[in-house]
């Protein structure tokens, strides 16, 4: 039998190069307000391109990123449902 070439390994990466998000921050209303904004900004840049489709009578188009979008909007969902849940609990422990 002929022998398998041997895997090079990756090179270990360094902890310091890498700096990870924490998964959980604090949000302050001003830090939400922020992000509903930019979500505002990209909200109207994509009826601008729906209005010009239209405009243009252009039926149709091909995007790539659909998969990324579709993601990226229902994690914007988890996170609303998790703010909301993490606002209840804050309520309650004030009430206590």
């Amino acid at each position: 039998m002929a022998k398998k070439k041997a895997k090079k390994k990756a090179p270990a990466k360094k902890a310091a190069a890498i700096e990870r998000v924490p998964r959980k921050q604090g949000y302050t209303a001003d830090r939400i307000a922020a992000h509903v904004e930019r979500m505002r900004e990209q909200a109207a840049r994509l009826s601008g391109l729906a209005r010009s489709m239209e405009d243009a009578g252009v039926d149709e188009i091909i995007v790539d990123g659909h998969a990324m979008l579709m993601r990226g909007l229902n994690q914007i969902d988890n996170f609303a449902d998790n703010a909301s849940r993490a606002v209840r609990e804050a309520k309650t422990a004030l009430l206590e």
